[in-house]
């Protein structure tokens, strides 16, 4: 994973994150009703692109229409209520016959585990024949298979295929809907807040002008972005309550005694709502995290990043393509468009409607807004053909 998707690696799939923005910026000014389906359509196709180096050319593709399939199996069936089902508890159920009353978990079980099957063999299989007609294009998984040659151990080769398999299959699964959720709550903060977009928009003019899209090497000298793109992940929290984890011993936390074998949930709600850590907690102030924290250690504990991609072993493998695509995409996004509260016939201004359903991200339900070029300027440079 380090190799592949460490911070150093992310670097390399620059060119693919920039390939993938401008389609994004085109669909979402032609329809900007359907914004969650553009997000959606950008964060599946930018990762089948990194990981696994499909390019997707249309909504009918199907890697892309499997993978939200998939996807959508995962967050809302699988993974709902935490990810926690009676069998984990009880783990006799798991001797109950497929036909026996209750053990309709059993029946969705075997349905979904040949889906997921598919999920996970489709790409890789689709990546190891263009290796073999050397036509496979850098991806995670390319990098991967490529660097570790065949052994004369055939188990040993067995193992790495399954390993970087269900890796790419995590990759996609972990990134996309955190994807979207961060870039929903962005686009809702840009309609609550104007006069954060206008500045903002005025931090890029003056850094990266008129003529082009913001990249990646222009993130240090854009501060006020990359405060927003924080508080994004701060106020916006993609996941409240993180994936559980099991004791693997006893353990006493805070005068509390936990047995080997409990499952404990990071509430990661609460951290990025801690007053101390974040006064006014609930408000969206991206200068919050203008000023420098006074040591390492306290710029580490109020940094949204320890804790938004979870903890430990269960820490979100595509955090850092996450950070990177969503980033580039809001700049991009703050570079050329204005988004603001959509209006009525009569012109006035509708106040978005914010409702939360999702069981594990928290990722607002559509809501009304307006997306309309900066100006002709940008709109030009949204149309502008990619070189690549």
């Amino acid at each position: 994973m380090q190799t592949a998707l460490g911070p150093s690696a992310i670097k390399a799939y620059d060119p693919l994150l920039e390939l993938e923005s401008r389609p994004f910026l085109r669909r979402i000014l032609a329809d900007a009703s359907g914004y969650q389906d553009h997000i959606r359509r950008y964060a599946g196709s930018l990762t089948l692109l990194v990981v696994y180096g499909h390019q997707v050319k249309s909504n009918d593709d199907a890697f892309l229409k499997l993978a939200e399939e998939c996807v959508s199996l995962l967050s809302n069936r699988i993974a709902s209520g935490g990810g926690i089902w009676p069998v984990d508890i009880f783990p006799a159920l798991k001797h109950l016959p497929t036909w026996f009353p209750g053990a309709g978990f059993k029946r969705n079980a075997i349905v979904w585990k040949k889906k997921m099957e598919e999920f996970v063999d489709k790409p890789f299989e689709f990546v190891l024949d263009e290796m073999r007609r050397g036509t496979a294009k850098a991806s995670f998984v390319s990098m991967l298979m490529d660097s570790d040659p065949k052994s004369k151990d055939t188990a040993a080769d067995a193992q790495h295929d399954f390993d970087v398999r269900w890796t790419a299959n995590s990759m996609y699964s972990a990134s996309i809907d955190t994807t979207i959720t961060v870039i929903s709550h962005f686009i809702l903060a840009m309609v609550q807040h104007p006069e954060v977009l206008a500045r903002a928009q005025a931090e890029i003019d003056a850094v990266v002008g008129s003529n082009r899209l913001p990249s990646s090497d222009d993130r240090e000298d854009l501060p006020y972005c990359n405060a927003i793109f924080t508080e994004c992940l701060r106020w916006g929290v993609p996941v409240p309550l993180n994936l559980p984890h099991r004791l693997m011993e006893d353990d006493i936390y805070d005068g509390m005694y936990l047995p080997k074998g409990s499952l404990v949930f990071g509430n990661i709600w609460a951290i990025l709502r801690d007053e101390k850590l974040y006064p006014d907690p609930d408000a969206f102030k991206p200068e919050r995290f203008l000023d420098a924290a006074v040591d390492e250690i306290a710029e580490r504990r109020r940094d949204p990043r320890t804790y938004v991609f979870g903890f430990g072993r269960r820490r979100c493998p595509g955090g850092n393509l996450v950070e990177s695509s969503a980033w580039l995409l809001m700049v991009s996004m703050i570079a050329t468009l204005d988004i603001g509260k959509a209006v009525d016939e009569k012109g006035r201004e509708i106040e978005p409607e914010v409702v939360f359903d999702n069981a594990v991200f928290r990722n607002p339900n559509h809501f009304k807004c307006s997306v309309r070029p900066r100006s002709e300027q940008a709109l030009k440079v949204v149309m502008q053909e990619d070189l690549s």
